[in-house]
Formats: C-alpha cells, sequence, structure tokens
C-alpha cells in the first residue's frame, strides 16, 4: 500500500521565507532607528530647554520686565515643542518671588536645585532645566511635557513604519515573481520527465540552460534512464531467447507423445517415452536455471556475510553431482591442499560452483575429466575440463545469457555461465576464462577462473 507523500509548494515557502526575513530585519531596522532617533530627539530638546532657559535669563536679567511672560506666551508656537517656564528673584532675606510663569506652571518652584530633574507635574511625567543667575538672583525654570515628546517620537515611527507597511505587498509581490522564474527550470524538468514514454525512455530534454542546483538531478534522472532501459532491453532479450529455448522442446514434447501415442510397436513406443522423459529433465533444468537468474537479479546489493569453507563446500558439490559424472565414465576430481575460507553468501558460491560442474561435466565427453582446483594462498577457483573447449575470440560471449559453445552438442541450456557471471558479479569477483585439460587428441578444454578479492578471502 502506497502511503500518500505529504506536499508543498516550494515557490510559496520560498516566498514566505523571504518576505518574513525582510520583514523582520526591516522591523528590527525600524526599531533601531527610532531608539537612535529618540535619543537623538531627547539632545536636541534637553539642548532646547538649555537654549530658551538662557534666553530668558538673560531677557529677565537685562530688563526686569514681567512683560516678558506674555510675550513668551504669544511666540510659543514657534518653538518646536511647547516650552514652560517660570521666571523667580532672590531677596536679600533668601525668599524667591515668582516674576513670571507660563499658564502650565505652578506657583510654587518646579524644581528644587538648578539643572536637569524629572518628577510629575499634575499627573504627568515633565522634564525641567533649572539655571541661576549669578550676579542678580534670577532663576530660571524651563520644563517639556514628556508626552509631547512621545507623540512626536510616536509621528516618527510611523513615518518610519508606513514604507514598511507599503512596500511589503509590493515586495511580496516582486519576490513572488522573481522565485518563480528562478524555479521555472524545476517546472520544465518535472514536465520533460512526466513526458517520458515508458516504452522508449530517452534522456530528460530541459530546453534551456539549467542551473547548477538542477543539473545534478537531471544527470542523475539521465543515469537512471539509461539504467533502467538497459534493464529493460536485457529483460526483453531474455525473454525472447527463453521463449524460444522453452518453445522448442515442448515442441520435441508433443511431438514424442504423439508418436509414443500411436505407435504401435512396443519398442517405438517405449524409445518415444523415453524421449519426453529426456525431455522433461531438459526442461525442469532450464526452468531451474531460470528461476536461479531470476533470485539473483533482484538480489544484487550486499549479501549478508558469514564465513565458510569454499574447500568443504567443493566437496558437497562434488559429492552431489558424482552420479551424474558416473553416468557418462567421467571423473570428477577435487584439489584443495589447503582449507580455503572465506566471507560472504554460502548459498550464492554453492549455486556458482554447482553451475561451474555441472556445465564442465555436461559439455566434457563421455570418459573425460572434470577438476575443481582451489588455491587459498592465492583467492583463484579453477574449474577446468578435457572437453571441446571454447576458441579465445569466442570466450568473452560466453557470460551472455543461453549462450553455448559452437559444434557443442550437449545438453545444456546456456544460463550456466550466465548464473556464473551475475554471482561474480554481486560478490566483486573476476571471471576469466583460460585454456583446460588437454585430450588425446592433441585438443585442450576449458577452464573458467574465478578470482575473488582480498576482502572476500577468510
Amino acid at each position: 500500500m502506497n502511503v500518500p507523500r505529504a506536499v508543498y509548494s516550494l515557490r510559496r515557502r520560498l516566498v514566505a521565507l523571504l518576505i518574513g526575513v525582510v520583514a523582520l530585519l526591516w522591523g528590527l531596522s525600524a526599531l533601531v532607528a527610532f531608539r537612535t532617533a529618540h535619543a537623538e530627539a531627547d539632545e536636541l530638546f534637553d539642548a532646547q530647554l538649555v537654549q530658551v532657559a538662557e534666553t530668558l535669563l538673560a531677557i529677565v536679567a537685562a530688563s526686569g520686565n514681567p512683560q516678558v511672560a506674555t510675550e513668551m506666551a504669544e511666540h510659543q508656537h514657534a518653538y518646536q515643542l511647547p516650552v514652560a517656564f517660570q521666571a523667580w528673584q532672590r531677596h536679600a532675606d533668601g525668599r524667591w518671588v515668582l516674576l513670571m510663569r507660563s499658564a502650565e506652571m505652578p506657583d510654587a518652584p518646579a524644581v528644587a536645585a538648578p539643572g536637569f530633574d524629572e518628577h510629575d507635574l499634575d499627573g504627568e511625567l515633565w522634564r525641567f532645566f533649572s539655571i541661576d543667575h549669578s550676579h542678580s538672583g534670577y532663576r530660571v525654570i524651563v520644563g517639556q511635557n514628556h508626552g509631547a515628546r512621545y507623540r512626536l517620537a510616536g509621528t516618527i515611527a510611523l513615518h518610519l513604519l508606513l514604507p514598511i507597511v507599503v512596500g511589503l505587498p509590493l515586495m511580496a509581490l516582486g519576490i513572488w515573481a522573481v522565485v518563480g522564474r528562478a524555479l521555472r527550470p524545476v517546472n520544465a524538468t518535472a514536465t520533460a520527465v512526466g513526458g517520458l514514454d515508458p516504452r522508449r525512455l530517452a534522456p530528460v530534454r530541459v530546453p534551456g540552460p539549467l542551473p547548477a542546483e538542477i543539473a545534478p538531478l537531471v544527470a542523475s534522472l539521465d543515469a537512471l534512464v539509461e539504467r533502467v532501459t538497459e534493464v529493460l532491453d536485457n529483460e526483453r532479450r531474455f525473454t525472447a531467447d527463453a521463449a524460444h529455448e522453452l518453445r522448442t522442446p515442448l515442441a520435441a514434447l508433443k511431438i514424442q507423445a504423439q508418436v509414443a501415442r500411436r505407435a504401435g510397436d512396443e519398442g517405438v513406443r517405449r524409445h518415444a517415452l523415453d524421449q519426453v522423459l529426456s525431455g522433461v529433465d531438459r526442461m525442469s533444468h532450464l526452468v531451474e536455471q531460470l528461476l536461479t537468474l531470476a533470485r539473483l537479479d533482484p538480489e544484487a546489493g550486499p549479501a549478508a556475510h558469514a564465513s565458510f569453507d569454499l574447500t568443504e563446500l567443493a566437496e558437497g558439490v562434488c559429492s552431489a553431482l558424482t552420479p551424474q559424472a558416473l553416468r557418462r565414465g567421467q571423473r570428477l576430481a577435487l584439489e584443495a591442499p589447503a582449507p580455503f575460507v572465506l566471507a560472504g553468501n554460502r548459498w550464492w558460491l554453492e549455486v556458482l560452483l554447482r553451475n561451474l560442474v555441472d556445465n564442465a561435466l555436461r559439455y566434457a565427453h563421455e570418459g573425460g575429466q572434470v577438476t575443481i582446483v582451489l588455491d587459498a594462498d592465492a583467492r583463484v577457483l579453477r574449474v577446468v575440463d578435457d572437453g571441446p573447449g571454447i576458441a579465445p575470440a569466442e570466450r568473452a560471449q560466453m557470460q551472455t545469457r543461453f549462450a553455448r559453445g559452437p559444434d557443442v552438442d550437449a545438453e545444456g541450456c546456456g544460463l550456466g555461465l550466465s548464473i556464473v557471471g551475475r554471482i561474480a558479479e554481486i560478490i566483486g569477483a573476476r571471471l576469466t576464462f583460460a585454456d583446460g585439460l588437454r585430450r588425446t587428441d592433441g585438443g585442450v578444454g576449458l577452464a573458467v577462473v574465478l578470482e575473488f578479492p582480498p576482502q572476500a578471502a577468510g
């Protein structure tokens, strides 16, 4: 049962992440700018307080005219922020007398000492600055409501945030368009892959140049297509060859069965039935080999390793195939001077060795010789015979399925060496062919040599 895979839009995710990051950075920048502007404004407003206080003190000390208060109130709008003020004069007896004040200021001194000070006035926070005239005994106190400063800072923050509020949607549209344009090769690749014909696979064709991030994916897809095409071609050839190999013995079986049914002579009937049994044996062997290949192909991955003695395995194979050799008067020998320990899949090696020996017995002539040679030091397995042999130029094609040596009259189906080659490929061994045992007529048989890798040796 296929579990549905979670799917998400890469375009939407990229746009959301980019907008989120930009908005966060923009907000942090606005916050820093606001705090910096607020600090700078505080310094400017404090400087304004100092300037107003010094100016008012100079006017009061020079004229002492209470009309100054009226003029200050009338020109209050000239300041960036309203400034409240008090003017005091100290008499000889030490009393402070209020000369003038703005409407916001109380009748009592707003601060007790010169300099900056902050405290509540009528329930609101104010910032005051007081300055004394050193010779005339005048004191001027000026102040600003903190609420006015905060309102001005809020206005500045609003002006800072307004471009963000207006700009983010526009930026989102721009990012959406840019990301969509950047992802066009991904959509083109998906379209190209979706348009592949499963009956005739071809490399993925994407129009235009590919980004460096997508090119490896397309290259991997092309490599996969090539491997799948090769596997499909091999399977098609294998199916066609297998159908051909199965059709011939089935037709022969049918013919022999018809002969046996129609024959009036007991000897002819018995001969036909013997041919049927022989054909059944050949069919059984062919089906067994085909099933072996089918089991090997899906298990091309690493096998579970277990140590075993190849010599002991070879002895078991020889015991199992000795009756087959005796029926044709053949000699089956094993030369293994020392234990040959391997780490790997024991079943694979048993199938490999059984196919090598069975193949040699089938193709060797009656009364021939088949020898298994195990060299543990060199990590080499040899199966040699004195059969018809194969010319060096024709040995390379013997690992293909249903391949058989020329001018060979044997009951094999041409799959033994293909199975051996497949197992050798899986375990990383090297399969080669060489001259075998020399015959009495001067010819030489065939030697199948399997060289195991160092890591496979025990």
